[in-house]
C-alpha cells in the first residue's frame, strides 16, 4: 500500500495524497462519491510511464476538510498538490474535472489537461432538495442510490456497484455530495481562456445531457482543446 502524504492547502487545510511510479508526474483528480482509491485500477496501466500522484479531495478518504466550502476552494487544492510534487499533467475525472478546469485557470505550470466527463450541465430542482433531505436525515444509501441512478448507472450496473466491497466506502462520501451538487448546478466556465493543450473525454455510450450540453462552450474556453 503506497504511504499517505499530507500538504496544507491555503487556508489550513490537510491534503492527503499517494505517489508511485516513475517518470513525470501526473495528478489525476476524483470525481464525488468516491475518494483517491477511485484510481486504483488505472495504476498498473500508468505507473511504468509516470510518477502517478492520487489526491483525496477535501472531506474525503484521509484528507480535511474546512468550514467554508467552495469549488474554489478544491482548485486550490489541486494546485497546492500539484506544487508539492512539481506537477505539471493534471486528468480530471467529473466533479473533479470542474475542479481542475479552474485549477488550470489559475496557474500556467501545466502542459496537459485532461478532462474526463466534467458535469457542465447540472441543474438544481427537486431531486437536489430531495438529495439534501436524505442526506440530513441521514438516509445515506438512498442518497448514494439517487445519485448514481441520476449520474446514468443502468439497472444491472447498480446492482453490481451495490453489492460490491467499494459501497461502504462509497457511503463514506455521501455527506459531502450535496455541497458539490449545489455547487455544479451554479457552475460557469471561466471567462478567460485555459492555454494549456486540453483533451475532453466522455464515453462511448455517455448520452447525459449533463455531460454533454455545454460542451461546446466548454471547449472554446480552452482554445488548444480536442474532444475524444
Amino acid at each position: 500500500m503506497t504511504a499517505v502524504e499530507h500538504v496544507a492547502s491555503t487556508d489550513g487545510t490537510p491534503i492527503a495524497y499517494r505517489v508511485s511510479g516513475s517518470g513525470d508526474p501526473v495528478l489525476l483528480v476524483h470525481g464525488s462519491a468516491t475518494s483517491g482509491a477511485d484510481w486504483l485500477f488505472v495504476l498498473p496501466l500508468l505507473r511504468e510511464r509516470f510518477t502517478v500522484v492520487t489526491m483525496d479531495r477535501r472531506g474525503r478518504g484521509d484528507s480535511g476538510d474546512g468550514p467554508d466550502y467552495a469549488m474554489e476552494r478544491e482548485a486550490q487544492d489541486v494546485l497546492t498538490v500539484l506544487d508539492a510534487v512539481d506537477g505539471k499533467l493534471l486528468v480530471g475525472h467529473s466533479y473533479g474535472a470542474l475542479c481542475s478546469i479552474l485549477a488550470a485557470e489559475r496557474t500556467d505550470r501545466l502542459r496537459r489537461l485532461v478532462l474526463y466527463e466534467p458535469p457542465i450541465a447540472v441543474k438544481g430542482g427537486d431531486w437536489l432538495e430531495s438529495m439534501d433531505e436524505l442526506v440530513a436525515r441521514g438516509d445515506l444509501d438512498a442518497a448514494l442510490e439517487g445519485f448514481l441512478r441520476s449520474a446514468g448507472a443502468p439497472g444491472a450496473q447498480f446492482d453490481a456497484i451495490r453489492s460490491s466491497p467499494a459501497w461502504p466506502a462509497l457511503l463514506d462520501a455521501v455527506p459531502a455530495l450535496p455541497r458539490e451538487l449545489h455547487a455544479c448546478a451554479g457552475w460557469r466556465h471561466p471567462r478567460g481562456p485555459i492555454d494549456a493543450p486540453a483533451l475532453f473525454l466522455r464515453g462511448a455510450d455517455t448520452k447525459g445531457p449533463v455531460y454533454l450540453e455545454g460542451l461546446d462552450t466548454c471547449r472554446q474556453g480552452s482554445p488548444t482543446a480536442a474532444a475524444r
